[in-house]
C-alpha cells in the first residue's frame, strides 16, 4: 500500500500554553524541535518559534544566513561559537531566562547608631541562573546527533555578595556640628527634634521632610516654650530651638552631596552657624531634600554637653570629592535709630522743643542686615567643579535703641530777713 503525506498538525505544549503550526516531515536527520528540559517545564523551540521572538525578520536573516538549525549546527567549524552561530537561540534564553532563575539575595542591611558595629547583614540567600556555558555545548551536540533532540537544562549556584563588601562600601559622607546655649527648655526641644534622626534610612530617590518627621511642636508632644525669631523679634514659643537641629542637618545633607529641594533663612541672623548657612522651619517653612546618592543612607546623631552632630553613612561620595556651601554679601543693611518703650509721647515732644534739656542715651546698639547669596559648590581636591545659586537670604538690621533724660534743673537759693 503506498501512503500519500500531505500535512500533518503538530501541538507543542510549554506548561499550559499549546503551540500550534502545520509542518512536514523533515527531510533525514533534520530535526524536527529543539527541547529544553527546565525540569517541571519544558520550552520546544523551532525555526518557526524561534523566528517569532525577533522583532525584525530581516535582523534575523542576516545573523541566520536563513539556515535550519539543524544546518547551521552540522556546518558548525571549531573557530565558530555558539553566540554567532544560533543568535536567535541565544535571544530567546534571554526573554524566557528570568522565569527559571532566581537572583542572589544580599541581605538586609541593619544599622544601630553608635553600635560597634554600625551596620550588620542578614538573611543572605544564594541564587541560581542558567549554566549557559553548558547548555550552548549540550545543544550544539544534541542538535548535531539526535532528529528530535532533548537537553536538560542545568544550573549554577549564584552566591550574594560577600559581606564584607557590602559593609566596606558603606563610608560615612559628611558630620556636621553646631553648639547651642545653656537653656534646659531649648535644650529639651533641641533633644526631641534631634532624636527623630537618630536611625533613619532613606532609600534612593526619596525625599526627606523635616516637619514630617519631628511632627508638630506642641506641649502635648513634649515641646516647650523657648525664645523663637518671629518677624525680626525674638519671642518666646513652642519649639525654640529646633531650628538649630534643621539648620545641622541641613549643613551635614549638603556636604553629604544631597539634592536641597526646599530650605529658608531666618529673619535675622543665626548666631551658631555663618550667614547663609541656616535653615529655618515652621509651620509653612520646612527643609526637604533628597537621596540622589543611588545608595540608602543612614543619619546618626548625639546630643550632649551643648554639642548637636549629625552624621551621615552611605555610599562613597567618589575620589576626592567634597561639597560645600559658600556665599557672597550683596549688600548691607543700615540700622535704625528707635526709642525705648519708656519714652512716652510727651516727653518726645519736649525733646523737640528743648532738645538742650535732654541727653539721648544709647541703651542697645543695634546690629546692620545682610543680603547674602548662597552657592552649592562641588569640588574634587583643590579643584571646583560647579558652583550654582542656591537662595538669596535677606536678614533684617536690628535697631538701635534710645532713651531721653532729661538735665536736672538747678536748685536756686532762698535768702530770708528779719
Amino acid at each position: 500500500m503506498r501512503h500519500h503525506w500531505k500535512g500533518l498538525f503538530s501541538c507543542f505544549i510549554l506548561g499550559t500554553v499549546i503551540f500550534c503550526g502545520a509542518w512536514t516531515p523533515p527531510h533525514a536527520g533534520t530535526p524536527t524541535a529543539l527541547t529544553l528540559n527546565f525540569g517541571s517545564q519544558q520550552v520546544v523551540l523551532t525555526d518557526g518559534i524561534l523566528q517569532g521572538g525577533w522583532y525584525n525578520y530581516d535582523a534575523k536573516q542576516n545573523l541566520t544566513h536563513g539556515k535550519s538549525l539543524f544546518s547551521r549546527a552540522t556546518s558548525m567549524q571549531d573557530s565558530d561559537n555558539f553566540t554567532g552561530t544560533f543568535p536567535d537561540i541565544v535571544h530567546y534564553l534571554d526573554r524566557i531566562a528570568p522565569q527559571f532563575e532566581i537572583a542572589a539575595f544580599n541581605g538586609q542591611i541593619d544599622f544601630q547608631p553608635h553600635g560597634n558595629p554600625r551596620f550588620t547583614v542578614r538573611g543572605q540567600k544564594t541564587g541560581r541562573a542558567i549554566d549557559r556555558e553548558r547548555l550552548y555545548a549540550d545543544i550544539t551536540a544534541a542538535l548535531k546527533g539526535n532528529q528530535y533532540p532533548v537537553v536538560n537544562v542545568t544550573y549554577r549556584t549564584v552566591e550574594p555578595t560577600p559581606t564584607a563588601e557590602i559593609l566596606g562600601a558603606i563610608k560615612l559622607r559628611s558630620r556636621y556640628s553646631t553648639n547651642c546655649t545653656d537653656n534646659p527648655d531649648r535644650e529639651n526641644n533641641i533633644a526631641l527634634a534631634l532624636g527623630k534622626f537618630n536611625g533613619l534610612r532613606v532609600n534612593p530617590g526619596e525625599q526627606v521632610s523635616f516637619n514630617q518627621i519631628v511632627g508638630r511642636r506642641s506641649a502635648a508632644t513634649g515641646f516647650r516654650e523657648a525664645k523663637i525669631i518671629v518677624n525680626g523679634e525674638y519671642v518666646d514659643g513652642i519649639g525654640g530651638g529646633v531650628c538649630q537641629v534643621s539648620t545641622t542637618i541641613f549643613n551635614a545633607a549638603v556636604q553629604a552631596g544631597l539634592q536641597i529641594t526646599e530650605s529658608h533663612h531666618h529673619s535675622l541672623r543665626s548666631s551658631y552657624v555663618p550667614m547663609g548657612h541656616d535653615a529655618m522651619v515652621s509651620g509653612a517653612a520646612d527643609l526637604r531634600f533628597v537621596n540622589n546618592t543611588g545608595a540608602p543612607i543612614y543619619f546618626e546623631t548625639s546630643f550632649q554637653n551643648h554639642h548637636l552632630s549629625v552624621a551621615i553613612y552611605g555610599r562613597d561620595k567618589g575620589p576626592n570629592i567634597s561639597y560645600r556651601l559658600d556665599t557672597t554679601q550683596v549688600k548691607t543693611l543700615d540700622s535704625k535709630n528707635q526709642w525705648e518703650d519708656d519714652v512716652s509721647t510727651t516727653t518726645l515732644k519736649d525733646y523737640q522743643n528743648h532738645p538742650e534739656h535732654y541727653d539721648k542715651v544709647l541703651v542697645k546698639s543695634g546690629q546692620p542686615g545682610h543680603v547674602i547669596d548662597t552657592y552649592l559648590e562641588t569640588y574634587q581636591g583643590s579643584r571646583r567643579l560647579s558652583r550654582k545659586l542656591l537662595r538669596r537670604n535677606t536678614y533684617q538690621a536690628t535697631p538701635n535703641y534710645y532713651t531721653l533724660r532729661k538735665h536736672e534743673e538747678p536748685q536756686t537759693e532762698t535768702s530770708y530777713s528779719s
